[in-house]
């Protein structure tokens, strides 16, 4: 089965005998239910979800997903030769005010902190030629020149070059933006337009400046960074990053809730979780609408202690009933006690 949003919606109207939905409207109560039933339990259909983490230079911190909740699995790729380890704040304040920083491993701690918004801007590649030029400015390091064509590249100076289709003079362009040391600019690309990216959030990237000279490149800036904004989740490190390091984290992750905000969409659960979803949506209803009735606690207790939460408790716990052989035993405790500073594993392929 899959559950529309608008199927949702139609049992609020059903459980509350009313054509008319609530005035606090039927996404809020949607996302109140499906808030409450990813924290209800420590569901496995939850830990799938993956993230790839880049480090940036000078920053003591790396954001994680919008819809995190906690973290299942953490991994450096073997781009990045050192460890990781997950700490306290506490032993992180320790390490950050006292410990002189070592290249071995990275030490982490999850927190919240309001998010900040970047800064973006578009150019679109339309039959450049040589000679053409794209100057980037961040804000904060001297201005890059990129000119198309071939030359000896600097930390200021860069060349790109010429390709024979718009879609793959983008690609390039994009590559060298990033390839390129001390600018705090990212680059995406789709089809023939570059996505840029302040790598700083904050106001202080709206100051970033894109200014192409040849006529065949064109420039739009957005001023969309701000300073604050709504609590994320991110890893506060020790040491700080004295690099960028692009997709250096690999991160498993039990996810949250995803907010439901259209009638068309598919409501982001499993088909067998369907109905334990839809008699919360059914108590939040009821609740919210006829609290003198019944407070919302004592109905989403009653759906707590019945068969349909039980029912869906055991079919969660049958996805991986065997995990493998023990790990960390007496054969492995010596290996063990360096896995933080080795992160290469060699795997035999299959015969």
């Amino acid at each position: 089965m899959t559950l529309l949003v608008s199927d949702a919606i139609a049992h609020i109207r059903h459980t509350l005998a009313s054509e008319d939905v609530p005035s606090i409207g039927a996404y809020r109560i949607l996302n109140d239910a499906g808030q409450y039933m990813v924290n209800m339990h420590n569901w496995r259909w939850c830990e799938g979800a993956q993230a790839t983490l880049s480090l940036t230079a000078n920053q003591d911190y790396a954001w994680l997903p919008e819809d995190f909740r906690e973290i299942v699995a953490i991994q450096p790729t073997n781009g990045l030769n050192a460890g990781f380890r997950l700490t306290t704040q506490e032993r992180l304040l320790q390490l950050r005010s006292l410990a002189v920083a070592n290249s071995f491993e990275y030490n982490a701690a999850v927190v919240y902190a309001p998010r900040g918004e970047s800064a973006t801007g578009t150019v679109l590649m339309r039959n450049v030629i040589a000679t053409d030029t794209l100057t980037i400015s961040d804000a904060y390091n001297p201005s890059t020149v990129f000119t198309v064509g071939t030359g000896t590249n600097t930390a200021t100076s860069r060349y790109v070059a010429l390709q024979a289709t718009d879609a793959l003079m983008a690609a390039e362009m994009a590559a060298a933006i990033n390839d390129a040391p001390n600018l705090y600019v990212r680059a995406d690309v789709s089809g023939a337009v570059v996505s840029l990216t302040h790598a700083r959030p904050g106001t202080r990237g709206n100051s970033m400046t894109v200014v192409a000279t040849g006529g065949t490149m064109t420039v739009a800036l957005t001023d969309t960074g701000i300073d604050g904004g709504p609590l994320r989740p991110r890893l506060e490190l020790w040491p700080t990053p004295s690099q960028d390091e692009l997709d250096r984290l690999m991160v498993y992750y039990r996810g949250g809730w995803q907010s439901v905000d259209s009638d068309n969409a598919l409501v982001p659960i499993p088909d067998w979780v369907e109905t334990l979803y839809l008699t919360l949506v059914r108590a939040f209803a009821r609740g919210y609408e006829r609290e003198s009735e019944a407070s919302i606690e004592s109905r989403i207790q009653e759906v707590k202690a019945g068969p349909v939460y039980a029912a869906a408790q055991l079919r969660d716990k049958e996805m991986m009933a065997h995990i493998g052989p023990m790990r960390g035993g007496a054969a492995t405790g010596v290996r063990a006690t360096y896995d933080h500073l080795w992160n290469f594993t060699s795997v035999a392929a299959p015969n």
